[in-house]
């Protein structure tokens, strides 16, 4: 045997086994693969999973954000209805006695209305004759203020008859 053929021989076993080689490495880098085909699958379920999940709480929340919403709302009348109502019912009550006092400041009104009546009714011969003195007292010199203490009636009355009488 020659040297050409124990060569060749080795060569063509040193490519069988470099095959060998590949082929084993290829298998282990097969199965690596598939088990991170296996796992990314897992994880790709999972996400889909825990999206769906997610959706779910996010719309019952929503849900139940609405219903607590709605019960604060509800919670926020009821007290406000609350501590209104004393105060309406005390309103209601200042109302009622303001109004009393009202009918009871009008009757005092009209009844001194009808005592001043009484009191300021001067028969008219009794102003005839006050204007008649007022004219001669002022005619002798007196002053409106003076006439007006004396006649016991105001000066500003005094003043009117004698604008009327064209005295002044």
């Amino acid at each position: 045997m020659s040297v050409e053929i124990i060569s060749l021989i080795g060569l063509g076993t040193l490519v069988v086994i470099l095959f060998f080689l590949i082929f084993l490495r290829d298998s282990e880098v097969s199965k690596k693969l598939g088990i991170y085909e296996r796992v990314i699958e897992d994880l790709n379920r999972e996400n889909h999973n825990l999206s769906k999940s997610i959706e779910k709480l996010a719309s019952k929340d929503k849900m139940e954000i609405k219903i607590f919403k709605d019960e604060i709302q509800k919670e926020i009348k009821f007290q406000v209805q609350n501590s209104l109502l004393p105060m309406v019912d005390s309103i209601r009550e200042i109302e009622s006695v303001m109004l009393n006092f009202q009918d009871q400041q009008i009757a005092r009104i009209d009844s001194l209305e009808s005592r001043t009546k009484e009191i300021n009714y001067i028969p008219p011969n009794v102003t005839e004759s006050n204007e008649r003195q007022i004219i001669s007292q002022y005619k002798n010199g007196k002053s409106e203020a003076k006439i007006a203490k004396d006649l016991r009636i105001g000066i500003g009355e005094v003043d009117l008859i004698l604008k009327l009488a064209n005295l002044k």
